[in-house]
C-alpha cells in the first residue's frame, strides 16, 4: 500500500492522500536517502572535515547525528505514507531536537534557516486540516459515513 494513494476505512469509503502529504513525503524520502549518500561519499572530503571542525562538536558526532536524523526521516515519511499518524509526531519532535542541536553548534547560524524553513513548510503541510482527516482514521469514518451515498 506505500505507492498508492488510495486507503480504505472499513466498508465505507475510499480515502485519497491528499496530494501535499504525498509530495512531502516524497520529497522526505529522496533528501534524506541523497544525504545519506552524500555523507558516506563525503566522509574523507577534506573541505567538508574543515567546515565541521569549526563546530562545537566533533566532526564524527556530526556524522553521527546527521545519519541518525536521516535515519529517522526516512523510516518517518515511510510510515507517513502508510498512514501511521505517530510518524508525524516523530518527525516534528525530531526536527525540533535536531535544529535545537545546529543552532547550538554550527557557527554561522543563517546556514540552518533554509533546513527550518523547510521543516517549518512540511510541518504546516503536515498538520493542515486536510492531512489531519486523513491521518486520523476515527475522523475520517465518521466524515465518510455522514456523506450521501
Amino acid at each position: 500500500m506505500l505507492v498508492f494513494s488510495k486507503v480504505f476505512v472499513g466498508n465505507l469509503h475510499v480515502l485519497k492522500r491528499p496530494f501535499p502529504v504525498t509530495i512531502s513525503c516524497w520529497f522526505l524520502i529522496f533528501g534524506s536517502l541523497s544525504a545519506l549518500v552524500s555523507a558516506c561519499l563525503g566522509r574523507n572530503d577534506s573541505a567538508r572535515l574543515a567546515g565541521m571542525a569549526d563546530g562545537v562538536i566533533p566532526a564524527e558526532v556530526q556524522y553521527a547525528i546527521m545519519i541518525f536524523s536521516m535515519g529517522i526521516t526516512l523510516v518517518a515519511a515511510l510510515a507517513m505514507l502508510q498512514r501511521l499518524r505517530g510518524a508525524r509526531t516523530v518527525y516534528l519532535v525530531w526536527g525540533v531536537i535536531d535544529t535545537a542541536i545546529c543552532l547550538a553548534s554550527v557557527p554561522l547560524k543563517m546556514n540552518v534557516l533554509p533546513g527550518t524553513l523547510m521543516f517549518a513548510v512540511i510541518c504546516a503541510v503536515l498538520y493542515s486540516p486536510k492531512s489531519n482527516a486523513w491521518f486520523s482514521p476515527r475522523k475520517a469514518a465518521n466524515d465518510a459515513s455522514m456523506t450521501p451515498a
